[in-house]
């Protein structure tokens, strides 16, 4: 199974470092998964290019209509209660954000549960170097991106 936070999967909507990889891998076979946080921090992240004016709204447009296409191919993982206790061990651990510390208890709520690999994939550092920490396969889109 694959995991996408919001950092890498927002590369399937927007042209940046890292966007070619993330195509490649949604066009794969394997399961995809991601929060349902990832819906509100995409939809920030477009915004935010809106208003820089490195997007412009009817094209802004056009991405919200496709993201709420894929939205139904993705198994989304709700934030229960069951991962309070998984993000209060990974605070406690490492130096992380609570939004990062949501997508990383829902990757390891979703390894847990379903006894499968998860492969944890996102463009933050420390984020994926925490991941790691927790033996998930990481993969960061940018490797390799010249």
């Amino acid at each position: 199974m694959i995991y996408l936070d919001s950092s890498a999967l927002v590369k399937r909507y927007v042209q940046e470092d890292g966007t070619d990889v993330v195509k490649s891998i949604l066009a794969g076979d394997d399961l995809m998964t991601t929060s349902k946080l990832s819906y509100p921090e995409i939809l920030s992240a477009l915004m935010r290019k809106v208003r820089a004016g490195e997007i412009e709204r009817k094209t802004f447009n056009g991405i919200v209509d496709m993201l709420d296409k894929d939205w139904g191919y993705f198994l989304v993982l709700d934030f229960h209660n069951d991962l309070l206790q998984i993000v209060k061990m990974l605070i406690g651990k490492h130096p992380l954000k609570a939004a990062d510390a949501i997508h990383l208890s829902s990757a390891l709520w979703l390894k847990a549960s379903s006894k499968a690999g998860v492969t944890f994939i996102a463009s933050d550092s420390s984020l994926l170097k925490a991941a790691g920490a927790e033996k998930l396969q990481i993969m960061n889109p940018l490797d390799g991106v010249k």
